[in-house]
């Protein structure tokens, strides 16, 4: 048992330098996920130029970790890391949708398939974000546009019956399928309440025309009837 210190001591160091790094993973992994969630928010916003730096910005800090990490396969399938990545996912693939761009690959963001995935899935509420305040401006048909879009997303990801051990998507597809659902029921409304404004407006149209030439046949009367 001569030996026991040297071995033990080895031990020791490997696990002090993975305590570091994990707690180094957590910190990077709230940087990335603040973010993208800063990203998104600026997509809202209109400020696409804006959008796309932060977009960037954490596609190169979760790929300087990956690779600061790379040695230790526990902490990149950490359940923090994921986490991080689906936020990098959403936030690319709503980029891309606002600049009416392909989706970005998995394989180019430098994540796994199932954080894509799952980024996807929550791609669908930030859409319907997106739709209600095309609503405020009255913009009928980029919310039908957009309403397309989740329902092509949400039709994709119910293609998914996996065990949830494998990928955590029922939970997402639930969700992409009510808020589907309360979208379409949103839209309806809007739609007839538009088809109804402009009736309105056409129908106000019309009586203004016909009471400004009435005015204008009562003038001519009464000048007539003066001479």
């Amino acid at each position: 048992m001569e030996n026991l210190d040297e071995i033990s001591g080895r031990i020791e160091k490997m696990l002090n330098e993975k305590d570091d790094l994990r707690e180094l993973t957590l910190k990077k992994c709230r940087d990335i996920i603040r973010t993208s969630r800063k990203c998104i928010q600026i997509i809202h916003n209109g400020d696409a130029d804006a959008a796309a730096e932060m977009a960037t910005e954490a596609v190169k800090m979760d790929k300087a970790l990956r690779k600061k990490i790379k040695g230790h396969p526990d902490l990149l399938t950490a359940g923090y890391m994921e986490n991080a990545s689906q936020e990098l996912a959403e936030a690319n693939i709503l980029l891309a949708i606002y600049n009416k761009e392909n989706l970005p690959d998995p394989d180019g963001l430098g994540i796994t398939y199932t954080s894509y995935l799952l980024g996807l899935g929550d791609v669908v509420g930030e859409l319907r974000r997106m739709a209600i305040n095309l609503m405020r401006e009255g913009k009928v048909e980029e919310v039908e546009g957009t309403l397309g879009k989740m329902e092509s997303i949400c039709d994709k990801i119910m293609e998914f019956d996996y065990p949830s051990g494998l990928v955590p998507i029922k939970r997402k597809q639930d969700v992409a399928k009510k808020l589907l659902e309360q979208m379409r029921g949103d839209f309806v409304i809007f739609k007839n309440n538009k088809d109804f404004e402009e009736k309105i407006k056409l129908l106000l149209k019309s009586i203004k025309k016909k009471g400004e030439k009435k005015k204008e046949d009562e003038f001519d009367l009464d000048v007539d009837a003066v001479w």
